[in-house]
């Protein structure tokens, strides 16, 4: 309940490309983690991160809401920003979509750079092949959309909000007909001035 987990993926089906081109600003390959964008880690050492991040107070409180029309495919989606303590600078929005529970065949395979253990522990990854084999993976998480954008639309609550404010964004996306509506979910992201999510 306290971590809304982003697999942005590189060079295979699930790439989103403007994700997967945001996200290269901040690391050097993959697999790397970040943390409310803070320094790119190795995906093991995300914890210590996530518990410092999760003690400080946030800016704003999220409300996301939703409305899905299962003959058109489209998703609407609103997030309400709930100003908890004044602020000024340039706070942006975005919406990110995901979905579990992900197979494919052709380009399904992951590339493991932890084979063999010689890049440490990783959840099991270390004593499977490289590529594990489409036929073993399972994807949760996976990246679906951004809106507007990775760096968020700007001035999300004008060059100061006071306590109290609340502001409302509204996003709509379609959903290919390969995407499983029941395994969706919608992660409001409100993100500070130097770019970090608050």
């Amino acid at each position: 309940g306290y971590i809304a987990p982003i697999a942005v993926h590189n060079n295979d089906p699930m790439t989103v490309p403007a994700y997967d081109a945001g996200i290269g600003a901040y690391i050097t390959g993959y697999p790397s983690a970040l943390v409310d964008r803070l320094p790119k880690l190795d995906p093991s050492a995300m914890e210590p991160d996530f518990l410092t991040r999760i003690v400080i107070a946030p800016k704003a409180l999220l409300v996301n809401g939703a409305a899905y029309n299962s003959t058109t495919r489209v998703l609407n989606v609103s997030v309400t920003l709930n100003i908890q303590t004044a602020i000024t600078g340039n706070y942006k929005v975005a919406c990110a979509v995901t979905e579990d529970s992900v197979t494919g065949t052709t380009g399904y395979a992951q590339s493991n750079s932890y084979a063999g253990g010689s890049n440490g522990v990783m959840g099991g990854f270390e004593l499977l092949p490289n590529p594990v084999p489409a036929s073993q993976m399972v994807y949760d998480h996976v990246a679906r959309f951004i809106s507007p954008d990775f760096a968020g639309s700007p001035n999300a609550t004008g060059a100061s909000a006071a306590g109290g404010a609340a502001f409302t964004y509204n996003f709509t996306f379609t959903l290919p007909a390969g995407y499983n509506d029941t395994k969706m979910h919608v992660i409001g992201m409100f993100i500070d001035p130097s770019g970090k999510i608050d």
